[in-house]
């Protein structure tokens, strides 16, 4: 599922995380293995015995990547002992003064329908030190990946671009430039990292189309919070209005934007971004929301 969401992600299976810069962008890593090969998984006692023998060096190799990113843990109990055995690690190296592991987010869904969205902290002692991290209950998960996904920075970037570019600057550093297989000049690569040219040099441009950031007609907005046309989602901007006194159509913002197609003053199209859609949906179904021109 996670793939087929995050479309051109390479997938990294089971030990063969230990082979991958993890500093790269764009990967789903099966830490337990995958059905597409059965001989990763982890599954049955002796699996978890193998993993755990191996769980130091697991944790070394991703504490970089644990330390500067936001983990979410969905669908893992904190009883299970590899996840305690990860995070007491992680937590000797990231947690601050008071022991907090701050980046790290374990959260358990409670199918109860009246259950109340509530934040709590849970401890875990490894080795004579306690650590804690943070711990969301909620009754439904849609309000966290729609927050995750409205607030994705990299939401427009090819993975597989991106990819191809790190791979290519690590293979300049380690082996191109040091076996000197290509002659650097210095001077000119610094004046071009300092100033406007390098993203020429790389064959990219600045995405400042608005059809990328604001791609949706306030009809195409309508259809999908599940209208037959705009008039719904006008109708959820209005409301917007009313609750907070303002008006996402007022000015260009991260919701809205106001394209001329003419000449005339009134020649202009109205475009509206994926958070747009996401805020509407959260006033259409009645839940808290928040407005951040």
């Amino acid at each position: 599922m996670i793939e087929q969401i995050l479309d051109g992600y390479e997938s990294i299976v089971g030990s063969n995380v230990l082979k991958y810069n993890l500093n790269a962008y764009g990967e789903v890593y099966h830490i337990h293995g995958s059905v597409v090969d059965p001989t990763t998984m982890v599954l049955v006692e002796s699996d978890y015995k193998d993993w755990d023998k191996n769980s130091k060096y697991f944790a070394s190799k991703l504490l970089t990547y644990f330390a500067e990113h936001p983990i979410f843990i969905f669908g893992y109990a904190l009883s299970d002992p590899n996840v305690r055995t990860v995070l007491g690690d992680i937590g000797r190296y990231v947690a601050d003064e008071t022991g907090l592991i701050g980046n790290v987010i374990q959260v358990i869904w409670h199918p109860e329908q009246d259950w109340e969205e509530s934040e709590t902290e849970f401890a875990i002692e490894s080795e004579g030190f306690q650590f804690r991290i943070r711990v969301l209950h909620v009754n439904s998960l849609l309000n966290i990946f729609e927050s995750l996904h409205a607030r994705h920075e990299l939401l427009n970037v090819n993975p597989a671009i991106v990819r191809a570019l790190a791979a290519r600057v690590m293979q300049l550093t380690r082996r191109d430039i040091p076996n000197g297989n290509i002659e650097v000049d210095y001077k000119t690569l610094e004046h071009a990292a300092t100033g406007d040219n390098l993203p020429a040099m790389l064959g990219l441009t600045l995405a400042n189309n608005v059809n990328m950031q604001h791609p949706h007609l306030l009809s195409a907005v309508g259809k999908q919070l599940g209208y037959a046309g705009w008039h719904g989602a006008d109708k959820l901007i209005k409301k917007v209005q009313q609750d907070t006194g303002i008006d996402i159509k007022d000015s260009d913002n991260r919701y809205h934007c106001r394209v001329k197609t003419g000449s005339g003053d009134k020649s202009f199209s109205r475009k509206f971004s994926d958070e747009a859609v996401a805020l509407l949906g959260q006033v259409r179904d009645g839940k808290d929301y928040k407005v951040e021109l």
